[in-house]
């Protein structure tokens, strides 16, 4: 299943990116520019996974996989930044106020310093096997192994950086059920939250990475939803 799935995932993704680019251009919504750059990053990542087995194992897959974690780690906290920017377009008073955005500016500059300390310095990556998928990872668990005499690997811990990000969109996207009757920005991102407990040593990387699908989702849409007043100036 896993090799029809990522593909899917590219496509899905890929059309977010493109969602998130017109409503930028079109209707300067906010948030759109930062969920456009991250869903660039997503296409990349889910796509590299899906030709894994097509490179095959080696020094060129390994190469090409190492931007994934560079994203993961470097990238993804700034969708705090657009997540608080929608907050604010949507109405949350607290959201607007000057506290908050320095607040949210600083827990993402130490998410992006965590996350690079944690999984970047002394990243060393190694080949997983998987239901059809070949990806390398700084997590190997015996049920990924691709052949005899591998050892299994606790390379990294929870992804704090995520679990962060993850626990502000809850946050807001409360806030803005309650403000504006507008639930698919805490449904997505409480989706993320259950697909990322399935265990990947069982069921793989296709369950976050649906999460993240969902997610991302859930995010253009509160991006269009609270840029529908910003209509652009009709031409003369």
């Amino acid at each position: 299943m896993s090799a029809y799935a990522f593909p899917a995932y590219v496509l899905a993704h890929a059309i977010v990116f493109g969602w998130a680019c017109y409503l930028s251009k079109q209707y300067k919504a906010a948030g759109a520019p930062i969920i456009a750059i991250i869903a660039v990053g997503l296409v990349y990542d889910n796509l590299i996974v899906s030709l894994g087995t097509t490179i095959g194992q080696g020094s060129l897959l390994e190469l090409l996989s190492l931007p994934r974690f560079y994203m993961h780690a470097l990238l993804t906290p700034f969708m705090m930044i657009a997540v608080s920017q929608m907050a604010a377009a949507g109405g949350i008073p607290w959201a607007a106020t000057r506290p908050f955005r320095v607040g949210i500016w600083l827990v993402v500059g130490a998410m992006v310093l965590l996350g690079a300390f944690e999984h970047l310095i002394g990243l060393e990556l190694k080949p997983a096997c998987f239901d059809g998928i070949l990806r390398y990872t700084t997590n190997l668990f015996p049920s990924h192994f691709c052949f005899e005499g591998q050892e299994a690997v606790t390379g990294s811990g929870p992804p704090i950086p995520a679990i962060v990000g993850n626990m502000v969109t809850i946050v807001v996207g409360f806030a803005l059920w309650r403000r504006n009757d507008w639930p698919w920005l805490l449904l997505g991102a409480l989706v993320m939250f259950g697909a990322a407990g399935v265990p990947i040593s069982a069921y793989g990387m296709a369950p976050s990475n649906a999460g993240e699908v969902v997610l991302q989702l859930s995010y253009v849409l509160t991006a269009q939803r609270f840029a529908r007043g910003r209509v652009p100036p009709m031409e003369v």
